[in-house]
């Protein structure tokens, strides 16, 4: 028997469109749309298998609702996104100030991972507030320049959506799912960042984490230096960023941060004595396992942790913690690993013992400050 296409619906839940004579949330449209979908035949042979978050009665154990949805993004053959300019959920509702909504993080997941395979139907955008999540989404998506029609009920969108979704596997059919998957990160701003050099691609991604956490923890863009403190469990904590913009095992690369902790008693000259760290915040170019994380550290022996946002390495001893995140190919994708960075801090405890070891690692280098006579 042949497996139908696995098909995606992405947008928001509760945002409410005029459907069937009254206004009702997305929600129903997407249900009618599945179903309107899943009752495509060809020689009686079902097309499309349509998922959409509605029926996830539980995620499994091992990954967030959040994870889940990526996940679906990535892997679906066709992706559709209803579009209305809202971000969507930021990840938690206990975190304010993410600049990454789920709408906005699943386009980016499914765009990257086969641009031939996303389509859109797109209602009326939203107002959005400027430096908002939802207003980042509205400019990304309008730079991926992904077309689509333009309506405005619930019944003309089921309706485009069977001619999407059609109009997709046509284009899949002709150059092949794999092909298609084949292309990331060849397209958009992350080949305006691959057409850099090092030190342009290093500048751009730092500014680009700088400014995320800078906007996300409502703290003053420190314009002349790469450090931001930001408040981790209570207590103040300087992380300072830093960008390898190539493969970590390009020595030329990975040479230009080196091991930036030798440099934590000069960070700390010009901190305010309560702030604690620093914490090294360092965006990857491209991928990184543990055994390259501790090749920067320069021992094996320390707390490493591999994570969907990269590596995070953390000596017990001198109390040295490195965070490498891992394919920032584009803002989109800087701002989203470093947000799941932030995300597990919280949700694994982690925060509170990232900032216990960020006041130890303060006292120590006051006290080398103290010994070379700062």
């Amino acid at each position: 028997m042949t497996q139908p296409l696995t098909l995606m619906i992405s947008s928001r839940c509760k945002d409410r469109v005029e459907f069937q004579g009254r206004a009702q949330p997305m929600s129903a449209v997407r249900q009618a749309m599945k179903e309107a979908l899943e009752a495509t035949r060809c020689s009686e042979e079902q097309i499309f298998r349509v998922w959409i978050h509605e029926d996830e009665a539980v995620s499994p154990g091992d990954q967030s609702s959040w994870d889940t949805c990526i996940s679906h993004a990535r892997k679906a053959d066709v992706f559709l996104v209803l579009y209305n300019g809202n971000a969507g959920w930021p990840g938690s509702s206990e975190r304010l100030g993410d600049q990454i909504g789920i709408c906005h993080a699943e386009f980016e997941a499914a765009y990257n991972k086969a641009p031939g395979k996303v389509r859109s139907i797109q209602f009326p955008a939203i107002a959005a507030k400027p430096k908002s999540p939802d207003q980042r989404f509205q400019a990304y998506f309008e730079r991926m320049g992904v077309m689509g029609a333009t309506v405005s009920t619930g019944e003309q969108a089921v309706e485009h959506a069977r001619q999407a979704a059609v109009a997709a596997l046509l284009d899949l059919a002709r150059a092949g799912v794999g092909v298609a998957a084949s292309g990331s990160y060849y397209a958009g701003e992350a080949l305006e960042w691959a057409r850099l050099d090092y030190t342009g691609r290093r500048t751009v991604t730092t500014k680009a984490v700088v400014e995320f956490l800078s906007e996300r923890f409502h703290v003053r863009d420190p314009s002349a230096s790469n450090t931001v403190v930001i408040p981790v469990a209570g207590q103040a904590v300087a992380f300072v960023c830093d960008c390898i913009p190539a493969a970590l095992s390009t020595a030329a690369a990975r040479e230009l941060v080196g091991q930036p902790f030798l440099r934590d008693h000069l960070i700390c000259d010009g901190l305010p004595r309560k702030v604690a760290g620093p914490v090294h915040l360092i965006a990857c170019q491209k991928g990184v396992i543990e055994a390259q994380a501790l090749r920067q550290l320069g021992f094996p022996d320390a707390v490493t942790v591999a994570a969907p946002f990269g590596v995070y390495v953390a000596d017990a001893v001198q109390k040295i913690q490195m965070v490498f995140i891992a394919n920032c190919r584009d803002e989109t994708t800087t701002r989203h690993r470093v947000q799941r960075f932030l995300h597990w801090l919280g949700e694994q405890g982690e925060d509170r013992l990232l900032a216990e070891r960020a006041k130890s690692r303060r006292r120590i280098a006051d006290l080398i400050r103290k010994e070379l006579g700062f």
